[in-house]
C-alpha cells in the first residue's frame, strides 16, 4: 500500500507540473468559448433582433429600402419608418435609385398582389440575413396598411405572446425544446469526452515516458508492476476529477449563476441523482479507457508508437458525438438506448440522455452495472500487460503483436 501511495503522489505532482495540463484545463475551454460566443456577440451587435436596427446599422447611418406599390396597398407609413422606406412610382425609377446607391434594395408589389401575395425583390447582391430582416419589415408594413392599426398588425403576424406552460407531471425531464437544454446536454457530452480522453491519455504518456527514459527499470526494482499500474490509475484519476471540477465549477462562476445556473438556462431541469450518475459514469469510464491506454503504453516502446493506436481505443467515445442529434430528437429511441447501455459508449451517451429527457429508471442502473463490469474486466486485462518483460521491452508494437498479447491477456483475466 505504501508503494501505491508513492506512485499515486508522484503521478499527481508530475501531471500538475505540466504546462500542457494547465493549458487544457483553462486556456483550451476559453478558446472554445471565444470561438463559439464571439460570432454570436458580433451578430447581436451589428444585427440585433429588430429589423430597424439592421436598416440603420451600428453607426446609425440610414440604409433606405425602396418599394413600388402597383397594388395600391401601402397608403401610409408609421412615423418611425418614414425615413427608412422610399416609395417609387415604377420599377424603372426604383432601379435608377438602386444603381445610384440611394437605396440598398427595393420591393415591387405587383397589381395582382391581393390575389397571389407574390412580391419581387431586387438587390445588387445576395444577402440572406439582410433580406430576411427586410422581408419581415415589409410583411409588417403590408399588414399595418391592410388593418390600419399597428397593434393589430403585430398581433396578426405574431398572434401568440408569452406562452406559460403547465405540465401535468413536473417530475418529467424534457430539455429538448429549448436551445439552453440542448446546449447543456451537448456541453456535458463534450466535458465528459475530453475529461476521459485527456486523463486516459496521461496514462499512456506516463507509462511510455518512463519506458523511454528507463525509469521503469528503476521502479520495478522496488515495487511490483501491479502496484505501479494501480498507483498510476488512482493518481491520474484524482487529477481527472480535479480537472472536471474546475470545468464545471468554473462554468458556474463564469456565468455568475451559482446554484441557480440550470434554472436560469431557459428552465433546464435535471433528474434526481443526476450528478451522482455523472460522477460514477465518469469514474468507471475513466477506469475503462485509462486501463486500455495503459496496456498500450506497457507494450509500446515509445509514446509515438503508442499514440498510433490511441484513436482506435477512443473511437467508441466518439460515436455519441457523431450521433449527437439523436439525443435531442429521439433520446429514448433504439440507437440512443443502445449507445447508453453499451459500456464503451455509455460514459457520454447515458449522461447526455439523462440531461435531455426522462430515461426509464432501470436503464441508468443497468448501464452503470455493465460499465462497472467492463471496468473490472479491462483493469484486470490491463494488469496482465503490466509485466516486467513488457515494461522493459523495446519490441515494436504492431497489430499482430497486440492481438497476440490480447488473446493471452483475455485467457489470464477470464
Amino acid at each position: 500500500m505504501h508503494n501505491i501511495s508513492l506512485v499515486l503522489r508522484h503521478e499527481i505532482a508530475t501531471t500538475l507540473r505540466k504546462r500542457s495540463f494547465w493549458f487544457t484545463t483553462f486556456i483550451f475551454p476559453l478558446l472554445i468559448m471565444v470561438v463559439s460566443l464571439v460570432p454570436q456577440l458580433l451578430t447581436d451587435q451589428f444585427v440585433g433582433d429588430d429589423p430597424v436596427n439592421l436598416l440603420t446599422g451600428p453607426a446609425g447611418g440610414t440604409q433606405q429600402i425602396g418599394y413600388v406599390d402597383e397594388a395600391g396597398i401601402i397608403t401610409s407609413l408609421p412615423a418611425d419608418l418614414a425615413g427608412l422606406l422610399q416609395a417609387y412610382p415604377d420599377r424603372a425609377a426604383a432601379m435608377q435609385a438602386l444603381q445610384a446607391g440611394a437605396i440598398s434594395q427595393f420591393y415591387e408589389l405587383p397589381a395582382s398582389f391581393m390575389q397571389t401575395g407574390d412580391v419581387v425583390a431586387v438587390a445588387p447582391s445576395l444577402s440572406p440575413l439582410a433580406g430576411e430582416q427586410s422581408q419581415d419589415l415589409l410583411r409588417w408594413l403590408v399588414a399595418y396598411n391592410l388593418l390600419g392599426n399597428e397593434q393589430q398588425a403585430s398581433l396578426v403576424l405574431s398572434p401568440l405572446g408569452a406562452v406559460q406552460e403547465t405540465v401535468l407531471a413536473p417530475a418529467e425531464v424534457d430539455n429538448r425544446s429549448s436551445v439552453a437544454g440542448f446546449g447543456v446536454s451537448f456541453a456535458l457530452m463534450f466535458i465528459l469526452f475530453f475529461s476521459i480522453t485527456m486523463s486516459s491519455g496521461y496514462m499512456l504518456q506516463s507509462v511510455t515516458k518512463e519506458k523511454e527514459n528507463r525509469t521503469a527499470e528503476v521502479l520495478l526494482t522496488s515495487l511490483d508492476s501491479q502496484q505501479l499500474m494501480i498507483g498510476k490509475v488512482i493518481g491520474l484519476g484524482c487529477v481527472a476529477l480535479m480537472q472536471m471540477a474546475i470545468w464545471l465549477g468554473g462554468g458556474m462562476l463564469l456565468f455568475n449563476r451559482g446554484a441557480t445556473l440550470l434554472a436560469s438556462l431557459g428552465g433546464v431541469t435535471l433528474p434526481a441523482g443526476f450528478w451522482i450518475y455523472l460522477l460514477l459514469y465518469f469514474l468507471f469510464g475513466y477506469l475503462v479507457y485509462s486501463s486500455e491506454l495503459g496496456a498500450i503504453g506497457a507494450l509500446a516502446p515509445s509514446a509515438r508508437e503508442g499514440s498510433q493506436f490511441t484513436f482506435v481505443i477512443i473511437l467508441p467515445l466518439l460515436i455519441p458525438l457523431w450521433f449527437n442529434s439523436i439525443f435531442l430528437n429521439d433520446p429514448n429511441g433504439t440507437l440512443a438506448t443502445v449507445l447508453s447501455l453499451f459500456p464503451l459508449t455509455a460514459p457520454t451517451a447515458m449522461v447526455t440522455r439523462l440531461a435531455s429527457a426522462s430515461v426509464p429508471a432501470w436503464q441508468p442502473v443497468v448501464g452503470l452495472i455493465l460499465l462497472a463490469a467492463a471496468a473490472w474486466f479491462f483493469v484486470r486485462l490491463s494488469a496482465r500487460f503490466f509485466r516486467a518483460d513488457t515494461l522493459l521491452s523495446d519490441t515494436a508494437l504492431s497489430w499482430g503483436r497486440l492481438r497476440g498479447e490480447l488473446r493471452k491477456g483475455v485467457k489470464r483475466a477470464a
